[in-house]
């Protein structure tokens, strides 16, 4: 005979597990639910499970779950050789270049880059023109970083976060600059006082 609170043994749904419990409602002679002692759930009362019968059900588990799994097509590729340190990082240009038939890295207008046909320059956008006139010698170690802290004067050499590479060409006010930067001309702010940022 069983009543509320006995203690018993029986196999606990949520842990997975023969467990402690007690009785949680009986008429007696069956139990129909139990309180698991480890994890203090309510539960259906099972009786204990043998170790045997626990494995049986696992392995039938992954048995579904593998026959379940969708089949790929073709073996997964593996690379065997590791890429060289910090990746090869223009390996998407390279392919996205044989795919439109573009060189690398050029610009959304990149239709009207410089090109030549017999000796002939064709024509190209003229901001793009004097970028490139004005870039032909410089490469990234002759800018400095731009602050907006710094003042400029036409001709600096600047690197942005967002444009690159780009050249003072005039200072618009005590406050600005106007700067050419490869894909557009931007006004940027100049001379900002370090204190007002603070604020």
């Amino acid at each position: 005979m069983y009543k509320v609170g006995d203690e018993t043994e029986g196999y606990c749904q949520r842990c997975r597990l023969n467990t402690y419990q007690s009785v949680a409602a009986t008429d007696g002679r069956t139990i129909f639910t139990a309180t698991c002692r480890t994890c203090r759930n309510t539960v259906t009362w099972k009786p204990e499970v043998s170790a045997e019968e626990v494995r049986a059900k696992q392995m039938k588990k992954l048995g579904k779950l593998q026959r379940d799994r969708p089949r790929l097509s073709s073996p997964p590729e593996v690379i065997s050789k590791r890429p060289a340190r910090g990746g090869d990082l223009a390996g998407p240009l390279r392919e996205l270049s044989k795919l439109t038939g573009k060189p690398m890295g050029l610009p959304p207008e990149a239709d009207a880059a410089p090109a030549v046909v017999v000796g002939i320059a064709a024509p190209v956008d003229e901001r793009l023109a004097r970028w490139h006139a004005l870039t032909a010698k410089l490469s990234s170690r002759d800018g400095k970083p731009y602050l907006v802290t710094r003042t400029y004067k036409p001709g600096d050499v600047v690197l942005h976060k967002a444009h690159g590479l780009g050249v003072v060409e005039s200072v618009v006010n005590e406050g600005a600059c106007l700067v050419l930067f490869r894909v557009q001309e931007v006004v940027l702010q100049m001379g900002v006082s370090p204190l007002s940022l603070e604020r």
